[in-house]
């Protein structure tokens, strides 16, 4: 360090403590006490199984040479897999096609681990999968066809409605202030999210009321896209409840999304959800920390995908592309 830098940095020091001891308006505090449940599992015995997917891709001289991985895992034994390689133009967006990709591998891992578990804990938020299959995912199909995206709206909402098993969608980073909103309907654009207020101001495991979004009343991102999955669905109701859960005390805050035919008893399924999972000694689902491990793609993946492929120098990378 420079000497004398602490000295010449104090003042900025001094306005960070003060950003980290900052206190929220006496009326958030009141309402996360309100809305927390205390609640330690009893641990049902069901089996559960995790579901994650991954990606990388190699940018070679007017090509992108991509890896589509996904695993589950189960935590009464078993495991399984698909993988997706493929190549794609560069001027085509890979962030949008690789998700899209990923989101059709994970659906179909989840039918699979349903054979294996009565519960099935997919990784990250069904809300932001179905808008970015409604809102996004369109325009990475040159001929505009919305066919292959309506079906795979589709094949998600089955899954999670008609599988006749318990789906759900677990989110260990989440920016959403849907209870901020909710609760301070005036202020909420001044506050942060739900999970770092509930982070730092909960410690016993349990979890908030849950929200029904799907009912009306909601925030309007949240409605636009249930309304137009009822639309593509042909359904007449179609509820996602949330909840912020923690398994253990100290733990992490997760959200929980819920896909539901009836809002009937959300709390009673949010209470079975935390039975069925069990936390590693982070206090994350032991069975998504292993699905994730799984399907992570790694740049040494893809190194090994290149040697293969005989594109180890810029030299073979050139002739490689234009040979295809």
């Amino acid at each position: 360090m420079i000497p004398g830098a602490i000295r010449k940095i104090s003042k900025e020091l001094a306005e960070l403590r003060s950003v980290l001891r900052e206190m929220p308006p006496m009326e958030v505090l009141e309402a996360i006490q309100n809305l927390w449940s205390r609640y330690s599992s009893s641990p049902s015995g069901p089996c559960v199984s995790g579901v994650d997917s991954g990606y990388n891709y190699l940018e070679m001289r007017g090509y992108l040479v991509y890896f589509v991985d996904g695993a589950y895992v189960s935590s009464c034994g078993g495991s399984g897999g698909d993988a997706r390689v493929g190549i794609i133009a560069s001027e085509r967006d890979p962030e949008t096609y690789l998700a899209y990709l990923s989101i059709c591998v994970e659906v179909e891992l989840a039918w699979r681990a349903l054979d294996s578990g009565e519960v099935v804990a997919v990784d990250g938020s069904i809300i932001s999968k179905l808008g970015f299959l409604i809102r996004r995912a369109p325009y990475i199909f040159d001929d505009g066809d919305l066919e292959s995206v309506n079906n795979l709206v589709r094949e998600l909402v089955k899954l999670s409605l008609e599988s006749g098993r318990r789906v759900v969608f677990i989110s260990k980073n989440s920016v959403s202030r849907d209870l901020i909103r909710v609760y301070f309907p005036q202020s909420y654009k001044a506050l942060r999210s739900d999970i770092y207020y509930l982070s730092r101001y909960t410690v016993e495991p349990g979890y908030t009321r849950p929200l029904i979004l799907g009912g009306g009343g909601e925030d309007g991102g949240a409605l636009g896209i249930i309304e137009h999955v009822k639309r593509i669905t042909g359904r007449s109701s179609f509820y996602i409840a949330v909840s912020y859960i923690r398994l253990r005390t100290g733990g992490p805050i997760v959200r929980v999304e819920i896909p539901l035919r009836s809002p009937d008893n959300a709390e009673e399924v949010v209470r079975d959800t935390i039975d069925s999972i069990a936390g590693d000694d982070t206090g994350y689902p032991v069975v998504l920390r292993l699905a994730d491990r799984l399907a992570r793609v790694s740049s040494r993946d893809m190194d090994r995908i290149k040697r293969i492929l005989g594109l180890g120098s810029e030299e073979q990378a050139w002739e490689a592309a234009k040979a295809i």
